[in-house]
């Protein structure tokens, strides 16, 4: 199967001359892996992570000669299991004749017309496949489950679905969801999720903002206090919140502000990043086609909580470029190590 259909083109007499001039379909989240998590590297086995619990009550006062015993503290363990992901695209310049325009002008065609990598227009299709690399990570950090199931097997994922895409690890969504659970003070209830139809799956009116609020009340003293505690939260929420801060004064520490460029939102000064990507993946693989699988979701927590580990950050970024002479085809390997932990419950507020 060849990399780039061109069947739908149409040849006129002044066709696109380099790959610069065609508009790529934008990914929904090319955002640095970094903005959302710390990135361990050097994991690329089972590797330990451990926790010293915090020393309770210490210092009695003094009586005769012998010391007040204080109690100790207990050590507990997690687990990087980093597992091995690849792919391999390949472009034969031969599979695209009509595009021919698109790559470089070859001087002979044995063998210029065959090999185009390191040209600055196939660097172009290189880029792209880079980006859309990044965000099929920031979707397996989050929606991986390796025991994955479709809807008609009793599981979430939309009936048909390649679930080879997302069970080679468990991504945050299964982790914080097992160490959260409905019961537990730091878990808030989003009513509108248990709705029966996408139309009643529909958020009230400030209903995101009452969420923000128990999220934060919920949420433990050294979470709250954190400088870098953020909430991520899914377009639908956002969209509900800003719609409130339209019509409410709230304050300073709750509005939308313009910061290089870019408008952010706080919510009680915590920043709320918007993951758009969240709700394509809910949309695009967690559908029954009545209604959405937790449609609408928010995390409280810190990037040191939810970190990743690799071998290397590079890998997860860059692919290997080369030209096989003997197939006369152009190819893109990618090959990395990763898994993602969510470390501490107390350090973790989930809506849903």
């Amino acid at each position: 199967m060849a990399l780039i259909n061109a069947d739908a083109l149409t040849l006129n007499a002044r066709e696109a001359e380099t790959v610069s001039e065609v508009i790529f379909e934008r990914v929904f989240n090319d955002s640095d892996l970094a903005e959302y998590h710390e990135i361990e590297t050097g994991i690329d086995v089972k590797t330990q992570i451990a926790f010293a619990e915090r020393l309770g009550l210490l210092g009695k006062k003094s009586e005769g000669c012998t010391p007040n015993e204080a109690g100790g503290f207990a050590l507990t363990e997690k687990f990087w299991t980093p597992v091995l992901e690849d792919f391999r695209l390949k472009h034969c310049q031969n599979d695209m004749p009509a595009l021919l325009k698109l790559f470089r002008k070859s001087q002979r065609i044995n063998p210029d017309f065959f090999d185009v990598v390191g040209s600055q227009e196939f660097g172009v299709i290189i880029s792209a496949v880079e980006t859309s690399l990044l965000e099929n990570i920031h979707r397996k950090v989050w929606f991986n489950d390796i025991t994955a199931k479709t809807i008609e097997n009793g599981g979430v994922f939309t009936n048909g679905t390649d679930l080879d895409y997302f069970n080679s690890f468990d991504g945050l969504f299964k982790q914080i969801l097992a160490e959260v659970p409905v019961n537990a003070s730091n878990r808030v209830a989003i009513d509108a999720n248990a709705g029966a139809s996408y139309a009643n799956q529909a958020l009230e009116e400030d209903a995101a903002l009452a969420i923000f609020e128990k999220m934060v009340t919920s949420a433990d003293e050294r979470l709250v206090s954190a400088d870098d505690a953020f909430i991520l939260a899914t377009r639908s929420l956002a969209d509900n919140y800003r719609a409130t801060l339209r019509n409410k004064n709230l304050g300073s520490g709750f509005l939308e502000v313009v910061e290089e460029g870019r408008p952010k939102l706080y919510f009680d000064g915590i920043e709320v990043k918007i993951r758009y990507d969240w709700d394509r993946y809910i949309k695009s693989y967690q559908d029954n086609s009545i209604k959405y699988h937790l449609p609408h979701r928010a995390v409280l927590t810190t990037k040191s909580n939810i970190p990743l580990g690799t071998l290397s950050e590079e890998d997860l970024t860059k692919l290997d470029v080369f030209y096989d002479k003997t197939l006369k085809t152009n190819i893109m390997d990618a090959a990395y190590t990763i898994d993602a932990k969510h470390l501490e419950a107390y350090m973790t507020v989930l809506a849903c």
